[in-house]
């Protein structure tokens, strides 16, 4: 075989695979049903925005959760100099995200996460009001979402029976929280908050659940609600400190759909150091 015939066959066999390892992307629109609001939000009509519709809300503690399928997934929206501050938590991973942009730009990328296992995940977009040093305002737009290899799901994610670890797709964080990774932890990994109002919503069919947590002198007081009515007050301090511990338990529940919340205070008992509040592990009982 000649040398310039050996170059177009391994020429076309790369296109071929390449053609052939090309992810498959779904666009979803802002207004798709696998996206709930929560929150001021507004609708902006500009023929710029993709299918000529987008979302915006610059009201503290608005927020959206997406859940879908899929290897990576894309926030698309507007930067423009009237853009701020998001947290945005994938699947229990918090980052805050900067919108800002020194021209009106459409249809930008704002957010990528990619070599995600192929799913379910849950994405949450939460706006704190607050921008950089450059910005003049604190707006975030929500314009669509791109999804690698996947599909949206409609109606949220539900956790069934047996043990929820902190990274679960079924749970729906709100505020700022931080992982750590650590072998003491279920799964090797735990998220915790101290700002007051940071939340963290377990949906779950079953009778039962409980919380495990992580305790130490640095722990703090939490809510804990059921099916959003507030049903304790628990002080998470403790020492020596004790990982894994069941610090919460519901039982007797009518089978069904239900919810369990547990939400930072920002305060703690006299004796401890800290108010932070650990989430490692949910047993949710059939």
């Amino acid at each position: 075989m000649s040398h310039f015939k050996h170059f177009v066959l391994v020429s076309a066999v790369i296109l071929i695979n390449a053609q052939f390892l090309m992810a498959d992307i779904t666009r979803v629109e802002q207004d798709d049903p696998s996206i709930t609001y929560s929150g001021n939000w507004y609708t902006n009509g500009s023929e710029s925005n993709s299918a000529s519709s987008a979302a915006l809300t610059n009201t503290s503690g608005s927020r959206l959760v997406f859940t879908f399928t899929g290897t990576a997934v894309t926030w698309i929206g507007i930067r423009d100099p009237w853009s701020g501050l998001a947290n945005v938590v994938l699947d229990g991973i918090f980052q805050k995200v900067d919108t800002w942009g020194p021209t009106t730009a459409y249809q930008v990328p704002l957010f990528t996460a990619s070599a995600l296992s192929i799913g379910p995940h849950t994405l949450s977009i939460e706006i704190t009001h607050e921008r950089d040093s450059k910005g003049v305002g604190s707006w975030v737009w929500v314009d669509a979402f791109d999804v690698e290899n996947g599909a949206p799901i409609n109606g949220g994610i539900t956790a069934s029976v047996g043990r929820v670890e902190d990274n679960s797709p079924a749970l729906v964080y709100s505020g700022a929280w931080y992982a750590s990774t650590n072998v003491v932890h279920s799964g090797g990994s735990a998220t915790l908050a101290v700002d007051p109002g940071a939340t963290v919503t377990l949906n779950f069919t079953g009778t039962g659940v409980d919380w495990i947590t992580y305790r130490d002198e640095w722990s703090g007081l939490a809510r804990v609600f059921l099916d959003g009515n507030l049903v304790a007050e628990v002080d998470t301090y403790l020492s020596p400190w004790a990982a894994r511990t069941t610090l919460y338990r519901i039982e007797g529940l009518p089978p069904g759909d239900h919810s369990l919340a547990i939400q930072a205070t920002g305060t703690h008992n006299q004796s401890a150091k800290g108010a932070w509040v650990w989430v490692d592990a949910f047993d949710v009982e059939q």
